[in-house]
């Protein structure tokens, strides 16, 4: 809001609110995005679903939602974390990024050293501490679109990761196909490492 009015623009809205009440408000929108929120919430798709209820038809929404299968050192990061008692305090969790890289700790935590996040405090407290996490499978997503009548645009990734897609399943020249995504997922578990990131249509 600030650099909004230092750059002098007058045709921008700010708004806070919790996403379980935006179904009360009285506006829709063409793009929504929501990426890193949804699966902190104790239902994701009930916060979806609210969000849905915003988008006009034939509106664009881009979503980011944690993959079950590329979190999994989060998982055990997380197992690790509550054996051991580790708080979210400053010096816990430099104690805990001190003991995950140690010789006797399992290869899937040191794993999470890999992460930039790792690194950051703010950002580490985030990664493996957060008090509330959700981890999705692309069979949800794909059953969750289709309830919803929402049409599948594609997946944010990079154009490396596309040629080995293409190159599995040349039937699918526009990389939609979401069952043939959760093989290439299976088979290729560090793909969606940082999030899914999306974009859906709604319908007109």
């Amino acid at each position: 809001m600030r650099k909004t009015q230092e750059l002098g623009l007058s045709n921008v809205e700010y708004a806070q609110a919790d996403v379980l009440k935006l179904g009360q408000l009285a506006r829709t929108f063409d793009i929504i995005e929501s990426v890193g929120v949804l699966h902190h919430l104790a239902d994701p798709f009930a916060g979806w679903r609210i969000l849905l209820s915003r988008l006009r038809p034939g509106g664009f929404m881009r979503v980011g939602l944690y993959s079950q299968i590329a979190r999994r050192p989060v998982m055990r990061a997380r197992e690790f974390i509550a054996a051991r008692g580790y708080a979210s305090t400053t010096d816990d969790i430099r104690r805990f990024r001190q003991d995950a890289v140690a010789a006797e700790t399992s290869e899937e935590v040191k794993l999470l050293s890999r992460s930039h996040a790792f690194y950051s405090l703010s950002d580490c407290r985030d990664l493996a501490f957060h008090v509330q996490e959700q981890q999705l499978t692309l069979a949800q997503v794909e059953t969750f679109l289709r309830e919803h009548g929402l049409a599948f645009i594609g997946f944010e990734l990079e154009m490396s990761v596309l040629n080995r897609y293409r190159a599995g399943f040349g039937e699918d020249p526009t990389c939609t196909n979401l069952r043939n995504w959760a093989r290439f997922e299976a088979e290729n578990p560090d793909t969606f490492t940082g999030m899914y990131r999306f974009w859906i249509q709604r319908r007109a």
